[in-house]
């Protein structure tokens, strides 16, 4: 058997709810939670924006470099087969925020988050990142794509965006100031192997996880059947 992991999977919903995790991806089951259509336009014009200026102007903790934007990489990337330290076969597949071609050489992986910069989560991202690494390092090919290899990745982090005031408006359009600050990631492979072998051996327990303390629908189904 062949374990399939999307980045964004790996780190916020396993250390909120190994239960919702294990329903998720053995039965096909989401718990249903999308983040609001907002995050999705907030994006949508971030990208567009950015890419045509040097990354060291989008933050004064950034390295120099160039935007890698979609003509140069697939959509969606994948890596070939991987192995796990029990020697479980899996593969990661997923679409990144950010990369960025260094001047120094070698290549940044960022993710953009509209958040509370006073409440840094940046750390519940450090898979999802190291995976995009892998990927880079290990390229795969899709039915329509190939997934190039750039390495070394030297950088990466969250680039975090907060509200903080309106600066002008008209009757159909108000122009919002944002915070900005960055969270740098350190790379660590060996914890990154060590993370998806743990969550293999979660998937091949024949058991559901017991619901979780932590997890609202846990806390909803528990309530609502009286466990």
């Amino acid at each position: 058997m062949e374990y399939n992991f999307s980045p964004s999977e790996l780190d916020y919903q396993p250390k909120k709810c190994q239960r919702c995790f294990y329903i998720n991806k053995k039965f096909k089951l989401s718990d249903g939670g999308r983040p609001p259509p907002v995050f999705s336009s907030l994006d949508a014009n971030q990208k567009p924006y950015y890419k045509n200026i040097n990354s060291s102007d989008w933050c004064n903790d950034l390295p120099e470099g160039v935007f890698i934007d979609k003509n140069e990489l697939p959509g969606k990337i994948t890596s070939e087969g991987l192995t796990d330290k029990k020697n479980r076969k899996f593969k990661l597949n997923g679409i990144p925020d950010i990369v960025v071609k260094l001047k120094e050489g070698g290549y940044a992986i960022y993710d953009f988050k509209t958040t509370n910069i006073k409440n840094d989560k940046s750390e519940n991202y450090r898979y999802q990142l190291e995976a995009y690494a892998q990927i880079f390092a290990n390229p795969g090919s899709l039915k329509t794509s190939k997934t190039p290899k750039l390495t070394p990745i030297k950088h990466m982090g969250i680039l975090q965006f907060e509200p903080s005031e309106i600066i002008s408006h008209t009757k159909k359009d108000h122009d919002m100031k944002f915070k900005v600050s960055f969270s740098p990631l350190k790379r660590n492979e060996k914890d990154f192997y060590n993370y998806i072998t743990n969550l293999i051996d979660l998937l091949e327990q024949e058991t559901v996880p017991y619901f979780s303390d932590n997890c609202s629908l846990c806390y909803y189904t528990k309530s609502t059947i009286k466990l």
